[in-house]
């Protein structure tokens, strides 16, 4: 055991460099679901402090294989050691008992709460200074341990007295990770950790990583973005149809490697972008305003154009772009389009000027989980399958299956349920969805958020194909290399303000970085 300081405290931990047996293994892990074996013999280690990268396309068995390590699944064939001894999880809670920790991508807070209360979830501080069932509950020390993890530690200025409900995306990750530090785990799963997340943001999370290896916790990440994973894992492992394709140190293989393990062969142009003509304008935001949140923003949309939005957290794009089709409310400005100038604006008056919207928390604002792939995406178009008062079934599956060839969705049939789907292939039923509707332009919040890497260049060429027959595009990202892949114009707010409308052609990466973090008048 050695003495070691973390976010200003002395603690001690392992030394791990004198241990040789890893933290977990995995030996020969199968897993079937109905007959279609979803995971073939999965041989894995990880070791102290080692961060782990786990990649795959949706569908590859990635999630199954988090949920094995979890104890959320049993496993049908294999062994699990946990520094060298066996062990069988058959519930998620004899694996926290081991020390996993898992932040899933739908992150799993109670929104009612508040987040000193999230953090301490079922490990309470009591008088005595541990959870206990006889004394009072210690909202103080609870309320002053938070505080320390999350601005000490993870160098975060949320309020610990706000309801998770008032959070953004962004920090609701950070109060997740928060919660795994205070229970001081072992191991710590990330799955999808920087979807939400701009580039400040995810520096502090690698940071925080880093940090957590030097006291020997080890970390299993996974993610889509493969510049994050050969930035931060020291070991890269790659499923595809449930078999590992690559298991390699991160020095000895590259992003292309992977991904031509991850789909079994090169991808030719991830950004696909098309010099499409510009014609008429078709939206036009002036002066656009919410008290704290965006000032006098203002811009104008053309036909065949895609613009994106994107800022640090907390800058106002994402409340801006849901204001644009009037889920929030603005104060002051108008938006106008081709048939009428709106002081305010519903989300009726959106869609009767076939404006579409689709967000970027797929499960809770998009999909009908329970409702299969035609009943989400025909929902929006009822007109097109009623007939006399009746549906047609026969109208029902004509166009379902139409979207669904057009499309490329991989689903069984159009009557599976739309939550057995993988991300982007719910991505795509939304699409389809408002596609119904023929809509003149698409408002997009975080497209491609929890999408693999050939699955999103499908929808980048879906989008192109939108602008190219006269339509228009506006686009929230968290990602600035996608914003300068797909769009011809990008709108860069800072601290609710436009500190940049520049074309993607004269910008870079870099340059857009620099313009989140400082205003218009300082550039």
């Amino acid at each position: 055991m050695i003495p070691v300081r973390f976010a200003g405290k002395q603690i001690t931990v392992r030394n791990t460099s004198l241990e040789q047996t890893p933290v977990l293994e995995l030996k020969n892990i199968s897993k079937s679901f109905s007959g279609n074996r979803v995971l073939d013999e999965i041989n894995l280690k990880l070791g102290h402090g080692e961060v782990l990268g786990i990649i795959g396309e949706n569908g590859a068995g990635k999630s199954t294989l988090i949920k094995i390590i979890c104890g959320v699944y049993n496993l049908d064939q294999g062994e699990i050691f946990f520094d060298g001894e066996k062990v069988e999880f058959q519930n998620p809670e004899q694996s926290r008992n081991r020390g996993i920790s898992t932040i899933y991508q739908e992150l799993s807070l109670f929104p009612s709460l508040t987040v000193a209360q999230n953090i301490f979830i079922a490990r309470e501080l009591d008088q005595t200074g541990i959870h206990g069932i006889i004394s009072p509950i210690d909202n103080r020390k609870m309320e002053a341990e938070a505080r320390r993890i999350l601005h000490d530690v993870l160098g975060t200025d949320i309020n610990i007295h706000s309801l998770v409900e008032n959070l953004s995306m962004a920090e609701k990750q950070l109060v997740e990770i928060a919660r795994a530090l205070y229970s001081q785990s072992r191991i710590i799963i990330m799955d999808e950790p920087t979807t939400a997340l701009e580039a400040r943001e995810k520096e502090q999370l690698f940071q925080i990583i880093r940090d957590v290896k030097k006291i020997g916790t080890s970390v299993i990440f996974v993610s889509h973005y493969l510049q994050e994973v050969m930035k931060i894992c020291d070991h890269i492992f790659v499923l595809r149809d449930g078999q590992c394709v690559l298991d390699k140190p991160a020095d000895e293989t590259s992003v292309e490697n992977m991904i031509k393990a991850m789909i079994g062969r090169s991808l030719e142009k991830q950004y696909p972008k098309e010099i499409v003509p510009i014609g008429e304008k078709v939206l036009s935001v002036k002066n656009l305003t919410r008290k704290k949140v965006f000032q006098d923003v203002s811009f104008e949309l053309h036909e065949g154009e895609i613009i994106g939005i994107v800022g640090l957290v907390g800058c106002g794009k994402n409340e801006l772009i849901r204001a644009m089709f009037g889920i929030d409310r603005f104060d002051s400005g108008s938006i106008e389009t081709r048939r009428k100038r709106y002081p305010s604006i519903t989300i009726n008056d959106a869609m009767r000027d076939r404006i579409a919207f689709i967000p970027a928390d797929r499960k809770t604002e998009g999909i009908f989980g329970i409702k299969s792939v035609k009943w989400n995406m025909l929902i929006s178009a009822l007109d097109l399958i009623i007939k006399n008062s009746w549906i047609s079934y026969r109208s029902e599956n004509r166009l379902a299956n139409g979207y669904i060839d057009k499309l490329k969705i991989k689903t069984g049939s159009s009557s599976q349920t739309i939550a057995s789907l993988s991300g982007g292939n719910q991505q795509k039923v939304l699409l389809a969805r408002w596609f119904l509707t023929d809509p003149q332009i698409l408002l997009l919040e975080d497209p491609t958020r929890g999408i693999d890497v050939s699955v999103k260049t499908e929808v980048y060429k879906l989008l192109i194909e939108f602008a190219k027959k006269g339509n228009a595009v506006v686009l929230v990202s968290s990602d600035e290399e996608e914003v300068v892949g797909i769009c011809d114009r990008v709108i860069v707010l800072h601290k609710g303000r436009v500190s940049a409308n520049v074309k993607t052609s004269e910008t870079s990466v870099e340059q857009i970085k620099i313009y989140s973090e400082i205003s218009g008048e300082q550039q």
